[in-house]
Protein backbone atom coordinates (compact mmCIF):
# COMPACT_ATOMS: atom_id res chain seq x y z
CA UNK A 1 0.00 0.00 0.00
CA UNK A 2 1.42 3.39 -1.03
CA UNK A 3 1.64 5.98 1.71
CA UNK A 4 0.23 9.48 1.54
CA UNK A 5 2.36 12.06 -0.27
CA UNK A 6 0.07 15.10 0.07
CA UNK A 7 -2.86 15.61 2.40
CA UNK A 8 -5.00 18.74 2.64
CA UNK A 9 -7.59 18.99 5.41
CA UNK A 10 -10.30 21.69 5.28
CA UNK A 11 -8.02 24.14 3.48
CA UNK A 12 -9.46 27.56 2.66
CA UNK A 13 -7.91 30.59 0.97
CA UNK A 14 -9.20 34.10 0.33
CA UNK A 15 -7.71 37.20 -1.26
CA UNK A 16 -8.48 40.84 -0.52
CA UNK A 17 -9.64 42.48 -3.74
CA UNK A 18 -11.27 45.89 -4.00
CA UNK A 19 -11.73 46.00 -0.26
CA UNK A 20 -13.58 42.67 -0.24
CA UNK A 21 -12.51 39.16 0.72
CA UNK A 22 -12.78 36.90 -2.33
CA UNK A 23 -12.95 33.22 -1.35
CA UNK A 24 -10.95 31.15 -3.84
CA UNK A 25 -10.83 27.81 -2.02
CA UNK A 26 -13.21 26.65 0.72
CA UNK A 27 -12.74 23.56 2.89
CA UNK A 28 -10.70 21.61 0.35
CA UNK A 29 -9.85 18.05 1.32
CA UNK A 30 -7.38 16.10 -0.79
CA UNK A 31 -5.27 12.99 -0.37
CA UNK A 32 -2.62 12.16 -2.97
CA UNK A 33 -0.80 8.86 -2.62
CA UNK A 34 2.88 8.43 -3.48
CA UNK A 35 3.32 7.69 -7.18
CA UNK A 36 -0.10 9.00 -8.19
CA UNK A 37 -0.69 11.40 -11.08
CA UNK A 38 -3.56 13.70 -10.12
CA UNK A 39 -5.32 16.26 -12.31
CA UNK A 40 -6.89 19.44 -10.96
CA UNK A 41 -9.60 20.69 -13.32
CA UNK A 42 -12.22 23.41 -13.34
CA UNK A 43 -13.05 26.69 -15.07
CA UNK A 44 -10.76 29.71 -15.05
CA UNK A 45 -10.87 31.39 -11.65
CA UNK A 46 -11.84 28.21 -9.81
CA UNK A 47 -8.58 28.17 -7.84
CA UNK A 48 -6.49 25.56 -9.65
CA UNK A 49 -3.26 27.56 -9.57
CA UNK A 50 -3.93 28.71 -6.01
CA UNK A 51 -4.32 25.10 -4.92
CA UNK A 52 -1.05 24.14 -6.62
CA UNK A 53 0.70 27.10 -4.99
CA UNK A 54 -0.54 26.10 -1.53
CA UNK A 55 0.69 22.54 -2.00
CA UNK A 56 4.05 23.87 -3.21
CA UNK A 57 4.37 26.30 -0.29
CA UNK A 58 4.29 29.32 -2.59
CA UNK A 59 0.98 30.60 -1.17
CA UNK A 60 -0.01 30.32 2.47
CA UNK A 61 -3.36 28.87 3.47
CA UNK A 62 -5.84 30.78 5.65
CA UNK A 63 -7.30 27.83 7.53
CA UNK A 64 -6.81 24.08 7.50
CA UNK A 65 -3.76 21.86 7.38
CA UNK A 66 -1.21 20.76 4.78
CA UNK A 67 0.79 17.58 5.28
CA UNK A 68 3.48 16.39 2.85
CA UNK A 69 5.02 12.98 3.49
CA UNK A 70 3.42 13.01 6.93
CA UNK A 71 4.93 16.33 7.96
CA UNK A 72 2.68 19.25 8.91
CA UNK A 73 3.81 22.17 6.73
CA UNK A 74 1.04 24.59 7.65
CA UNK A 75 3.17 26.92 9.77
CA UNK A 76 6.69 26.85 8.35
CA UNK A 77 8.83 29.97 8.15
CA UNK A 78 9.65 31.35 4.69
CA UNK A 79 13.17 29.93 4.95
CA UNK A 80 11.85 26.49 5.91
CA UNK A 81 9.38 26.60 3.00
CA UNK A 82 12.15 27.50 0.56
CA UNK A 83 14.34 24.64 1.77
CA UNK A 84 11.49 22.11 1.63
CA UNK A 85 10.53 23.27 -1.87
CA UNK A 86 14.10 22.96 -3.11
CA UNK A 87 14.48 19.43 -1.72
CA UNK A 88 11.11 18.00 -2.73
CA UNK A 89 9.42 19.80 -5.64
CA UNK A 90 9.91 20.22 -9.36
CA UNK A 91 7.86 22.75 -11.35
CA UNK A 92 6.50 22.76 -14.89
CA UNK A 93 4.58 25.74 -16.24
CA UNK A 94 2.59 26.59 -19.36
CA UNK A 95 5.41 28.89 -20.45
CA UNK A 96 8.63 26.90 -20.74
CA UNK A 97 10.83 29.71 -19.29
CA UNK A 98 13.94 28.38 -21.01
CA UNK A 99 17.04 30.55 -21.17
CA UNK A 100 17.42 31.65 -24.78
CA UNK A 101 21.23 31.90 -24.56
CA UNK A 102 21.56 28.32 -23.24
CA UNK A 103 21.22 25.25 -25.42
CA UNK A 104 19.05 22.31 -24.37
CA UNK A 105 21.63 20.47 -22.27
CA UNK A 106 22.77 23.71 -20.61
CA UNK A 107 19.17 24.54 -19.66
CA UNK A 108 18.62 21.08 -18.18
CA UNK A 109 21.98 20.97 -16.37
CA UNK A 110 21.54 24.35 -14.69
CA UNK A 111 19.59 23.13 -11.60
CA UNK A 112 22.20 20.44 -11.00
CA UNK A 113 25.09 22.88 -11.25
CA UNK A 114 23.30 25.27 -8.88
CA UNK A 115 22.97 22.36 -6.45
CA UNK A 116 26.71 21.73 -6.46
CA UNK A 117 27.21 19.14 -9.22
CA UNK A 118 30.40 19.49 -11.23
CA UNK A 119 29.84 20.26 -14.89
CA UNK A 120 30.71 16.78 -16.22
CA UNK A 121 28.35 14.99 -13.84
CA UNK A 122 25.60 17.53 -14.48
CA UNK A 123 25.89 17.08 -18.24
CA UNK A 124 25.95 13.29 -17.97
CA UNK A 125 22.75 13.28 -15.90
CA UNK A 126 21.17 15.80 -18.27
CA UNK A 127 22.00 13.65 -21.28
CA UNK A 128 20.33 10.67 -19.59
CA UNK A 129 17.09 12.53 -19.04
CA UNK A 130 17.11 14.20 -22.46
CA UNK A 131 17.46 10.73 -23.95
CA UNK A 132 14.39 9.57 -22.02
CA UNK A 133 12.45 12.49 -23.50
CA UNK A 134 13.64 11.75 -27.05
CA UNK A 135 15.84 14.83 -27.24
CA UNK A 136 19.42 13.57 -27.07
CA UNK A 137 20.06 14.49 -30.70
CA UNK A 138 18.81 18.03 -29.96
CA UNK A 139 20.98 18.64 -26.91
CA UNK A 140 23.13 21.36 -28.52
CA UNK A 141 20.18 23.19 -30.06
CA UNK A 142 19.11 26.52 -28.63
CA UNK A 143 15.42 27.13 -27.81
CA UNK A 144 14.80 29.14 -30.99
CA UNK A 145 15.89 26.10 -33.03
CA UNK A 146 13.46 23.78 -31.22
CA UNK A 147 9.76 23.29 -31.88
CA UNK A 148 7.25 24.30 -29.21
CA UNK A 149 6.81 20.68 -28.19
CA UNK A 150 10.56 20.13 -27.98
CA UNK A 151 10.97 23.26 -25.87
CA UNK A 152 8.36 22.04 -23.41
CA UNK A 153 10.02 18.62 -23.20
CA UNK A 154 13.31 20.38 -22.34
CA UNK A 155 11.47 22.39 -19.68
CA UNK A 156 10.01 19.22 -18.15
CA UNK A 157 13.42 17.54 -18.24
CA UNK A 158 14.89 20.52 -16.40
CA UNK A 159 12.11 20.38 -13.80
CA UNK A 160 12.74 16.74 -12.95
CA UNK A 161 16.51 16.38 -13.45
CA UNK A 162 17.01 16.86 -9.70
CA UNK A 163 14.71 13.86 -9.11
CA UNK A 164 12.08 15.72 -7.08
CA UNK A 165 9.63 13.63 -5.10
CA UNK A 166 6.68 15.73 -6.28
CA UNK A 167 6.13 17.48 -9.62
CA UNK A 168 3.80 20.49 -9.70
CA UNK A 169 2.56 21.09 -13.25
CA UNK A 170 0.42 24.13 -14.09
CA UNK A 171 -1.12 23.73 -17.56
CA UNK A 172 2.07 22.04 -18.83
CA UNK A 173 0.68 21.59 -22.35
CA UNK A 174 -1.49 24.71 -22.44
CA UNK A 175 0.48 26.35 -25.27
CA UNK A 176 0.57 23.26 -27.49
CA UNK A 177 -1.72 21.66 -30.03
CA UNK A 178 -3.57 18.43 -29.28
CA UNK A 179 -1.03 16.07 -30.87
CA UNK A 180 1.96 17.65 -29.12
CA UNK A 181 0.06 17.73 -25.83
CA UNK A 182 -0.51 13.99 -25.97
CA UNK A 183 3.09 13.26 -27.00
CA UNK A 184 4.53 15.29 -24.14
CA UNK A 185 2.08 13.88 -21.63
CA UNK A 186 2.98 10.35 -22.66
CA UNK A 187 6.68 11.10 -22.14
CA UNK A 188 5.87 12.54 -18.72
CA UNK A 189 3.70 9.57 -17.73
CA UNK A 190 6.38 7.06 -18.70
CA UNK A 191 9.04 8.88 -16.70
CA UNK A 192 6.75 9.40 -13.70
CA UNK A 193 5.88 5.72 -13.68
CA UNK A 194 9.51 4.60 -13.99
CA UNK A 195 10.66 6.88 -11.16
CA UNK A 196 7.52 6.54 -8.98
CA UNK A 197 7.09 10.30 -8.84
CA UNK A 198 3.97 12.03 -7.54
CA UNK A 199 2.45 14.59 -9.91
CA UNK A 200 -0.26 17.19 -9.29
CA UNK A 201 -1.28 18.82 -12.56
CA UNK A 202 -3.73 21.63 -13.29
CA UNK A 203 -5.19 21.35 -16.77
CA UNK A 204 -8.09 22.43 -18.97
CA UNK A 205 -7.46 19.41 -21.21
CA UNK A 206 -10.10 16.79 -20.41
CA UNK A 207 -8.33 14.12 -22.45
CA UNK A 208 -5.18 14.50 -20.32
CA UNK A 209 -7.21 14.67 -17.11
CA UNK A 210 -8.86 11.36 -17.98
CA UNK A 211 -5.45 9.69 -18.28
CA UNK A 212 -4.55 10.54 -14.67
CA UNK A 213 -5.09 8.27 -11.67
CA UNK A 214 -7.58 10.69 -10.18
CA UNK A 215 -9.32 13.96 -11.11
CA UNK A 216 -10.15 16.69 -8.63
CA UNK A 217 -12.64 19.14 -10.10
CA UNK A 218 -13.01 22.60 -8.62
CA UNK A 219 -16.26 24.49 -9.14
Amino acid sequence: MCSSAIELSNVSKSYLQGGKDICVLKNINLNVREGELISITGPSGSGKTTLLNIIALIDSLDTGKLNVFGKDLSNLTDKQKSTFRKNNFGFVYQSNNLFDDFNAIENVALPLILNGYNKNDAYKESENILNKFGLLDRKTHFPNALSGGEQQRVAIARAIVNKPKIVIADEPTGNLDKDNSLIIFDYLMKYVDSEKLTVVMATHNNELANKCNKEIRLA
